[in-house]
């Protein structure tokens, strides 16, 4: 059965859970691949409990929604979600990275339920989303397919050429998510290769393309909403642009913490900044 989509105050909430669960579980595993969960998980959050149609309890079924993540680092954040929504035991969690978990440090298919598509190499899943939804459209299937990508692999050519190939076949069931946090592993985005501006590129494509803050939920949810509920031929794209390390000041916009290693000390910090931000109620 497929969940109720939860509405934006319950995203919210939703949101900082996850936060705090992505904190303990890279304290405790021995670190992660953080900011960028950090940085990324209110778009993924708004698009696994509202807008994918899925069943955690049959998560094979052929019309299910497709989430694929691109970046397969940001993979932490893409296993507190499905632990949360019932696809494996949370207590897995605390395998992260062990020998034999199959909570890998970058996502890979065949793992564990939920993970559609291996994500290590950047690049190339955008790529992979085109074709499963030119295949459901040529099959008479109306499932709907979820990119996210990170704004480094912008810099991938083959991201282009996956983008104009979404255009030409007007892919109206492909929507893009591009977490736009200004940092890659070499240094700040601008530094590396400029690729802004981002949202214009993708419409020079021929995408219909929203921008939004990418870590204020209602902004994020008003976004995907527009693009889930236009018509025509084009594929949709929101560029969200989010703060590295979101909730955690001294990692936030920092380009210190491409990977993390948090001592208890900074645990603690982290996850009192979080609980003393946290002041919704669902």
């Amino acid at each position: 059965m497929v969940p109720t989509p939860l509405t934006t105050p319950e995203l919210e909430h939703k949101a900082s859970e996850l936060r705090r669960l992505l904190v303990e579980v890279a304290h405790r595993t021995g670190g992660a691949y953080l900011a960028q969960a950090l940085s990324g998980i209110d778009l993924m959050t708004a698009l696994h409990y509202r807008f994918a149609r899925c069943d955690p309890g049959d998560p094979d079924r052929p019309d299910r929604d497709r989430f694929l993540l691109s970046p397969g680092h940001y993979a932490l954040a893409l296993y507190v979600i499905l632990a949360d929504r019932g696809y494996f035991d949370p207590d897995l969690l605390w395998t992260f990275k062990d020998n034999g978990s199959p909570l890998e440090l970058a996502t890979h298919r065949g793992t564990v339920p939920g993970v559609e598509v291996s994500g290590g190499s950047l690049g190339q899943v955008l790529s992979l989303g085109v074709g499963m939804a030119l295949h459901a459209r040529m099959r008479g299937r109306d499932h709907r397919v979820f990119v996210v990508m990170s704004d480094g692999e912008q810099d991938e050519g083959q991201v282009w050429e996956a983008a104009a190939a979404a255009a030409h076949f007007g892919l109206s069931n492909l929507t893009a998510v591009v977490d736009c946090n200004g940092f890659q592993v070499d240094g700040p985005t601008s530094e590396v290769m400029n690729m802004e501006p981002m949202g214009d590129k993708y419409r020079a494509f021929g995408w219909d393309v929203r921008e939004c803050d990418g870590n204020h939920m209602s902004a994020v949810v008003d976004a995907l909403e527009e693009l889930s509920a236009k018509g025509g031929d084009r594929p949709g794209m929101l560029v969200g642009r989010t703060v590295r390390g979101k909730g955690v000041s001294y990692m936030e916009g920092s380009r210190d913490f491409h990977y993390a290693r948090i001592d208890a000390d900074m645990k603690d910090r982290a996850l009192d900044e979080m609980f003393e931000g946290d002041t919704d109620t669902v």
